[in-house]
């Protein structure tokens, strides 16, 4: 086993310490089975050697020794259906606990991390990745334990039958050991690179499914289903080469195995027959023919699930690799924001998501107290990273954010996200009633807040129209509209209103005359508060305190509407370009 298996297999075994107790009831469990497995071929043995021996043959004997058979396959019967009810418990609940520490994690995360990674990838190492983590560690667990007590318990028997025997197969055993290892380091190679295309094809199915819409109305399947085609080729080629390494194993095993048998049977023929069956009978010899079979089974057994036990490593490396991701510092010393008078202040700011392309220099902006500030500019010019660089989603690389005078990196990021109000272009449902949807931003909230927040975003007149009203199931792929979903939306940051606001094109999926009505409300939501509006349709910012006209990560002109329209510049190009 590699040093990295190794240490993945001491992880794992970090997790089983949290359900000792099973795990010790198993170990005994599969003592007292494999006990009471390995006793019936001695039993055995003594009843052919009873038969043998004419002279002394008892009815009564091969009775009794009938009874302690059955005896024993009973017992064996039970404590093998305790271990492997036990063992099954153990692992999944493990598997369980590897999901969560999975799930726990992408909550933790950078953005960055996540936008930097396929959301398919990353669901198939929480989902599929665990999946083949259980099937390996099931198999893996059961065999260990039996197998190793199995190999003792034999030895022992072994030797002492006949201890000559018994250090011959001790002998040559370790050849298939050694098969085993090696083939094992050569198929783990293939199951890594298998792990690692079954998540890029996570990845891809993912974008189809979610984009199924843009790919028809392109008439790009034909190019998808060759991009798929060539995947599932490399999957397959990779696959092919994955089994038939591990596959190696069982049988190259299996031969060593049989000369480990054949060495006994021939060694205690002859020692029978030079003794002329006194020192070693024929029942001894079918005992310990059992034995040597017995004690090459778990060796066997663990070679045939070699195959599994590589594809388990190759995944779990993945799941480890999402649980090791470095998770954003949580700040608990830092200083709680209270409430803000909506100050807001970039000085020299900086910022790039490429070190080696600058997005963002030396950004100076002074926001008072409850200015409606809009931010315009083509796309890519910096309008959304100025908001998530407010709500710390992204560290600065250069410079300071200051609320009311203090940088914002001195409070910790719950306490500054919990006085912000952000509603975003891209909306986000979760499948739940609409109640649950709308009450997310706020714990505890009443049917009475959702409403009133729901008819502050002209989303009650259609929601009284759903089947079940506040109670009707919706998602985000069903039951509600994409405007629809936008007011909803909307009406999540109605029940909860901080003192600043961010609202990034938030309109954009409205149709004309509900958003004049949306335009009302938030008018009178965004009094005496500070509030960032990033827009694209430049009639819904006509109003604003202050519109910051952004091109290539730097604001090039600002002023009011009616300002930056007389400076006849890039603001009254891009005004008129949508009203001529």
């Amino acid at each position: 086993m590699s040093s990295s298996n190794f240490s993945m297999l001491k992880r794992i075994l970090n997790y089983a310490k949290r359900y000792k107790i099973l795990l010790t009831i198993s170990f005994l469990a599969a003592i007292l089975y494999v006990s009471a497995t390995l006793y019936a071929p001695k039993l055995v043995g003594d009843a052919i050697d009873q038969f043998m021996d004419a002279v002394n043959f008892k009815i009564e004997d091969i009775l009794w020794i009938v009874l302690e058979l059955l005896g024993v396959v009973v017992l064996g019967s039970i404590f093998g259906w305790i271990m492997n009810a036990l063992l099954n418990r153990i692992t999944y609940s493990i598997v369980k606990d590897l999901r969560i520490d999975a799930f726990h994690k992408i909550l933790k995360v950078p953005v960055s991390y996540l936008d930097s990674h396929l959301s398919g990838d990353i669901l198939t190492r929480i989902i599929s990745d665990t999946d083949q983590v259980s099937e390996g560690l099931l198999q893996g667990f059961s065999q260990a334990l039996t197998g190793i007590i199995t190999i003792i318990v034999t030895i022992a028997m072994m030797l002492w039958i006949k201890w000559e025997i018994g250090l011959v197969v001790i002998i040559l055993t370790p050849l298939s050991l050694f098969v085993a290892a090696f083939i094992s380091r050569k198929s783990f190679k293939t199951f890594k690179a298998q792990a690692q295309i079954k998540g890029d094809m996570g990845g891809f199915l993912n974008e189809m499914i979610t984009n199924q819409k843009v790919v028809i109305a392109y008439q790009r399947q034909s190019e998808n289903i060759l991009k798929f085609q060539h995947m599932d080729q490399e999957l397959y080629a990779v696959g092919v080469k994955a089994q038939f390494n591990s596959s190696l194993t069982n049988p190259t095993t299996r031969f060593v195995n049989a000369i480990v048998y054949a060495s006994v049977a021939t060694i205690g023929s002859i020692l029978i027959i030079s003794s002329k069956g006194m020192a070693f009978g024929v029942g001894g010899l079918t005992a310990f023919l059992t034995y040597a079979s017995q004690y090459t089974k778990p060796f066997n057994e663990i070679s045939g699930v070699a195959t599994e036990l590589s594809n388990s490593f190759a995944s779990l490396r993945r799941v480890f690799k999402l649980i090791d991701e470095e998770e954003l510092d949580l700040e608990e010393s830092k200083e709680e924001l209270k409430i803000p008078s909506g100050a807001v202040e970039f000085k020299n700011v900086s910022f790039q998501y490429n070190p080696e392309k600058p997005l963002i220099e030396n950004l100076n902006i002074t926001i008072e107290p409850g200015m409606k500030v809009a931010i315009v500019g083509p796309t890519g010019c910096g309008k959304t990273t100025l908001i998530n660089l407010i709500m710390r989603y992204y560290e600065l690389t250069g410079g300071t954010i200051c609320i009311d005078g203090k940088d914002i990196s001195a409070y910790s990021r719950d306490s500054l996200r919990e006085k912000i109000g952000l509603v975003l272009q891209e909306t986000w449902l979760f499948k739940g009633t609409v109640f649950d949807n709308i009450a997310y931003a706020k714990e505890n909230a009443t049917l009475e807040e959702v409403v009133e927040a729901a008819k502050k975003a002209y989303a009650d007149d259609f929601i009284e129209k759903l089947p079940n009203g506040y109670q009707t199931i919706i998602s985000d792929d069903e039951g509600v509209s994409v405007g629809q979903k936008q007011l909803l939306c909307i009406a999540r940051l109605m029940i909860r209103l901080p003192q600043i606001l961010i609202l990034d094109e938030a309109t954009s999926n409205i149709d004309t005359r509900t958003e004049v009505m949306i335009q009302k409300a938030f008018n009178k939501m965004m009094e005496g508060r500070t509030s960032f509006i990033i827009a694209h349709r430049l009639s819904t910012i006509r109003n604003a305190d202050k519109i910051l006209v952004m091109n290539a990560g730097t604001i090039i002109e600002q002023g009011t509407h009616e300002e930056l329209l007389n400076q006849n510049g890039f603001y009254k190009k891009l005004y008129d370009s949508q009203f001529q």
